[in-house]
């Protein structure tokens, strides 16, 4: 199998995710013979293994350091992560997924990959919400290609958890303009239980304590239909990550503002995949802000600032 070069397959992704067809391309690729997938959104790359310099006091999933082209890139063996051993002792036919997402980029040591398939996100199911320490909440949603299994691993928490990042790691936020947080109605969409209880629980603490967390973007859909047609207050705001199992956010912005009832809820973008390069397609969509993960106090501010606005004050 020749090796994968994400920008070659970057224009069709645009039109998915622009065109907000609720469409994902997956890289698939073996764990200890395991299917696993990856949004080929977060792929830069495939390449042979290489040998990493080994760094001190890094975790002991995190196999060293390595060169890119003038980046020095961490590589992490999901085997160790997981605590798996590898099935196929062919060290040939294994490969490193190079990812970028947060605006850094990791390397990730797997068993081989295999193809690249085109899916809707209706097709992913998400999995039961069982904390297991080791593992972190790292799998986020299952689908079947071609009567295959593929898990859909969260590449984000792992490097968060590997990381233990004190910006992901905050109480509160101070209120210095004065909101009165407790009577506002904000929803989040967030699948990642690791990232989605850090938001939850950040707002709540923060003085946000009717912010409601749904699970995906189909289900925050479902919950704004069921406001609309029972004629109940609709969130002040709402909060979507983009890559989700039934409905990414792309898709749930464009249904909120393509439809009469819900077209003047705001949304705000909170995802991994937001860039300088990929700002236009939440434009597309009608997003009020975008923001890039993990930036949790930022994201506060910024909700802080919308309901402190002279046009929100108006209305």
């Amino acid at each position: 199998m020749q090796d994968y070069t994400a920008k070659g397959k970057a224009s069709r992704t645009d039109i998915l995710l622009e065109s907000g067809t609720n469409e994902l391309e997956v890289l698939i690729f073996r764990l200890a013979g395991q299917s696993y997938g990856v949004n080929v959104a977060k792929v830069r790359e495939v390449i042979l293994p290489v040998t990493p310099t080994a760094s001190p006091e890094q975790p002991e999933a995190v196999m060293g350091m390595f060169n890119l082209r003038g980046k020095v890139l961490p590589l992490v063996d999901l085997h160790r992560y997981f605590n798996l051993k590898p099935c196929d002792n062919d060290a040939s036919r294994r490969r490193i997924i190079v990812t970028e997402f947060n605006g850094t980029q990791a390397a990730f040591l797997v068993d081989a990959v295999e193809h690249i398939h085109r899916i809707s996100w209706k097709a992913m199911r998400e999995v039961p919400r069982v904390h297991d320490g080791a593992n972190h909440f790292s799998v986020t949603g299952v689908t079947e290609i071609k009567d295959q299994l593929i898990l859909m691993l969260d590449f984000e928490s792992i490097v968060d958890h590997i990381a233990m990042s004190d910006q992901l790691h905050i109480k509160a936020v101070d209120n210095p303009l004065g909101i009165d947080r407790a009577s506002k109605r904000v929803f989040l969409a967030e699948d990642s239980p690791f990232v989605g209880n850090l938001m939850i629980d950040l707002l709540h603490n923060s003085g946000y304590k009717q912010a409601r967390l749904f699970r995906n973007g189909g289900q925050a859909w479902q919950a704004l239909q069921e406001l609309a047609k029972a004629g109940q207050p609709m969130p002040e705001l709402l909060v979507s990550d983009i890559e989700m199992p039934q409905m990414d956010g792309l898709a749930l912005t464009r249904g909120i503002k393509e439809d009469p009832k819900l077209c003047t809820i705001p949304v705000i973008l909170f995802s991994s995949l937001i860039t300088p390069d990929t700002l236009h397609k939440g434009e597309q969509v009608g997003a009020l802000k975008q923001i890039s993960k993990p930036q949790l106090r930022e994201l506060v501010q910024i909700i802080d600032e919308y309901f402190a606005s002279p046009a929100k004050k108006a209305a």
